[in-house]
């Protein structure tokens, strides 16, 4: 066995040995909170809830780091409609302090791929802009369609600070964390993996500066073509 699966295998226990725990610490902390409601006891319930689901996320953020270093992390491709997809990522976000504005193509944009690895990527995009900029500013996601080469395009754009030139070389590395706008910091994580399940859809997430400040990360993924459309039938 090869020092990195050896690796691997240790950390998927480690995940395995937290993972149970946890689930039972969320489950346990949202009944108490449904039912103490608005006592203190309640309200601490609901802390304890959520910083176990952080946990979960950041335990499912490590174990996909792992799969992506590896080779092991696998999309199982079909026909979706990523209109469908981007909107479904949009109303999961759970942005309140922002205005999330979609524009672009709205009817059906027909890609091969794993629409849950694809809300997932859309989902580290959405949740980095919300995080990086200021309460209150908006935020854009725009879908579009180019012919050539044959691929659609989603956009997240925020108005925050905007990444340093100095920063940009290592964004999609493991373990890479900027400081977000209310000064805490991200696990470095999610644009690693966003970069590993794009490749995997033969496609690519970049950045660039937005004009007037903020950031655009961009999502480009091949469209469905006509043989891809009779394999999925």
């Amino acid at each position: 066995m090869t020092e990195r699966n050896a690796s691997g295998e240790y950390v998927s226990l480690v995940i395995h040995e937290l993972r149970n725990p946890l689930i039972g610490i969320d489950a346990a902390a949202r009944v108490l909170a449904r039912d103490l409601g608005a006592h203190p006891a309640g309200r601490r319930a609901a802390l304890v809830a959520e910083e176990a689901r952080h946990l979960l996320d950041l335990l499912e953020s490590v174990t996909d780091a792992e799969a992506a270093a590896s080779g092991r992390l696998r999309s199982v491709l079909r026909s979706v409609d990523l209109a469908a997809v981007v909107r479904a990522a949009v109303e999961g976000a759970h942005l309140s302090e922002h205005e999330v504005r979609v524009r672009g193509v709205e009817g059906p944009v027909p890609v091969r791929a794993d629409a849950r690895r694809l809300r997932q990527v859309l989902g580290n995009l959405l949740a980095n802009a919300g995080q990086y900029s200021p309460a209150g500013s908006p935020i854009d996601v725009t879908l579009s369609v180019d012919g050539r080469p044959r691929r659609a395009t989603v956009e997240v754009r925020d108005r925050g600070p905007g990444i340093p030139a100095a920063q940009r070389r290592r964004l999609f590395r493991k373990f890479t964390r900027l400081t977000t706008a209310d000064g805490t910091r991200g696990s470095g994580l999610g644009l690693y993996i966003s970069k590993a399940i794009a490749e995997d859809h033969k496609g690519e997430v970049s950045y660039r500066p937005a004009r007037g400040g903020g950031s655009a990360f961009s999502l480009r993924i091949p469209l469905r073509t006509r043989a891809a459309a009779a394999r999925s039938r």
